[in-house]
């Protein structure tokens, strides 16, 4: 069984970290640091490139054997067994809430939400903003926010069912 532990930095002395970039960019700079040890005394860190936002989050997978870390909304997909088989995907995710009750990990990109669970997506939603979302707060297996709409300058209302994915409200809702 793996653990893991997001570090303030590279590490000064030691094998030197494993880098991981969605672009093959930035590989020389500093990202989130994030070291990986095994319940046998393992160990390796990894240097993951951030995306564009300020979302960083390392989550156990509900398989046991992967994890998604978020680097600045990068999104890195890996086995700790094998760093050197990875993913990536959305470089640009402001929101994740890990949803318990369903091992699930609710990803948002600011206009719409993905529902990820051991067998990869379940769900992904309509589009519920036209740019940005806020207070989000979990209520159960319901989710509740304000989506912008610059259209009306003001924060719409919404309801996501998060076992669903269906959405009511929301700033970007073709059906009104």
């Amino acid at each position: 069984m793996w653990q893991f532990e997001i570090l303030p930095g590279l590490p000064p002395y030691g094998p030197e970290a494993l880098p991981f970039s969605a672009t093959g960019q930035g590989t020389h700079g500093e990202g989130l640091v994030v070291r990986f040890r095994s319940s046998e005394g393992r160990t390796w860190t990894g240097n993951f490139q951030r995306g564009t936002t300020a979302l960083n989050l390392v989550w156990r997978h509900p398989d046991a054997a992967r994890f998604a870390v978020i680097a600045g909304g990068q999104t890195y997909w890996l086995d700790p067994n094998d760093p050197s088989a990875w993913q990536c995907s959305g470089g640009s995710i402001e929101h994740a809430i890990v949803i318990e009750a369903i091992e699930a990990l609710l990803l948002s990109n600011g206009i719409a939400f993905e529902l990820l669970g051991a067998t990869g997506t379940i769900w992904r939603s309509r589009r519920v903003s036209w740019d940005g979302m806020c207070n989000l707060a979990l209520n159960g297996l319901d989710l509740t926010g304000e989506a912008w709409s610059p259209i009306e300058n003001r924060w719409c209302p919404f309801r996501l069912c998060v076992v669903e994915g269906s959405v009511e409200g929301g700033s970007f809702d073709l059906s009104r």
